[in-house]
């Protein structure tokens, strides 16, 4: 499967799709193998202590074709943007179609929701689309607006894949445009769905990020193990997740001192100090997840160097779908718990009203030079629907109102 898909799917890559990000083709294969490491780490035993039975090796043959199509799609088509997934998931059909593999029917996607739409469940051995994997989400109106989290399908997966992703010791980096739900997605994960071993760690760069600020932040966290080795306290892992990764200020050489310092403990396990006679601190039981938007506007590219190293996720725009259940279920739930049926029964209009006119708004107000500032993303969206639960039920009692 993979001298007849993968060779094929880093050509179709380059040739026909926009990358958020400029990837290496080394690094897209790299991400495949990471991924399945991932998705089959529930299956793996310590060798002649605990080996797998017959019956569960017969039962993993059979998951591994479609998880290995599974990280294809979250490896080679994980770079690219909204416009390139429709692509990608046309290639991809066809290419198995035309493989000559012996595969069974139930080994690729469905074919009535894109590749990127579908999770292969390995208890049933069968593939299910996201938002069957979660129970059903109900939102608590008392809960602030700027805390409540609505799953759809984008969030799902997203979350689900760094979770796995983290879980087999990988590091992930989220690439995205700005409101597309990267420090958003990662920060509820490492607060509120990790083990509790695991201890998280927020920084965030800026343009005047030095290396010097961004060691002693670290280091400042970092525990004694013994001589020349830090971690975290004993028994704990920590996961650094670094926001807006490639904001730091190219040199005259265009190097960026803060990202040579991570991508050092990247290659090398630690860095140096600074005082003589500069001993070398080896950094362990740490995990790295950043997020970034592409370059331009305040924005670096990034060294491949350090990009190499991680496994890449694009943040793409959300569905209009997706947008209408988030804002629809949290106007619903205020509406419902102070209105009455008349105002209850408009919310679902309220809020396709509301993105219609975000569309509108994108497509015929663009920047230009002198109106630079006209960059619209969820987040002047989500004022709207926040402006709308300021209403007061005691003088708000129609719909007209």
């Amino acid at each position: 499967m993979f001298t007849r898909l993968v060779p094929e799917g880093l050509r179709f890559v380059r040739k026909q799709l926009k990358e958020t990000v400029a990837t290496a083709g080394f690094n897209l294969v790299a991400s495949c193998f990471n991924v399945m490491d991932a998705l089959v780490l529930p299956w793996t035993r310590t060798e002649g202590v605990n080996d797998l039975s017959a019956e569960e090796k017969v039962k993993l043959g059979t998951l591994l074709p479609s998880l290995f199509i599974f990280s294809i799609v979250w490896s080679l088509g994980a770079s690219c943007d909204k416009a390139g997934r429709m692509l990608f998931d046309s290639w991809l059909r066809e290419a198995v179609a035309l493989s000559g593999l012996p595969l069974g029917e139930d080994v690729m996607m469905p074919g009535s929701s894109s590749v990127y739409e579908w999770c292969y469940d390995q208890q049933q051995g069968a593939w299910v689309q996201w938002m069957a994997t979660i129970p059903e989400f109900k939102c608590d109106p008392e809960k602030p607006f700027a805390e409540i989290i609505v799953p759809t399908s984008d969030t799902v997966r997203y979350t689900y894949l760094i979770d796995r992703l983290l879980a087999a010791g990988k590091h992930v980096l989220c690439v995205g445009e700005t409101g597309t739900g990267k420090t958003l997605n990662v920060a509820n994960k490492l607060l509120n769905e990790m083990p509790a071993d695991v201890m998280p760690v927020f920084m965030t760069f800026s343009a005047r990020t030095s290396a010097n600020q961004t060691q002693d932040i670290l280091d400042a966290k970092m525990d004694k193990r013994r001589k020349g080795v830090f971690g975290p306290p004993s028994g704990k892992k920590y996961v650094i997740f670094v926001d807006d990764l490639n904001m730091p200020q190219r040199e005259k050489y265009f190097a960026q001192p803060p990202i040579e310092l991570l991508r050092q403990w990247f290659d090398h396990g630690g860095w140096y100090e600074r005082k003589p006679p500069c001993p070398f601190r080896t950094i362990i039981d740490t995990q790295f997840v950043g997020s970034m938007g592409p370059p331009g506007g305040g924005r670096n590219p990034v060294t491949n160097r350090l990009l190499r190293h991680f496994n890449f996720l694009s943040f793409t725009e959300m569905s209009d779908s997706s947008i209408s259940r988030i804002f629809t279920t949290i106007l619903g739930a205020f509406f419902k718990k102070s209105f009455g049926e008349s105002i209850q029964s408009s919310c679902e209009h309220v809020v396709a009203a509301t993105v219609d006119c975000y569309n509108a708004i994108r497509a015929a107000l663009l920047p230009t030079p002198s109106k630079s500032h006209y960059t619209f993303n969820l987040r002047d969206l989500s004022k709207v629907v926040q402006g709308c639960m300021r209403c007061d039920p005691r003088s708000t009692s129609d719909v007209k109102q």
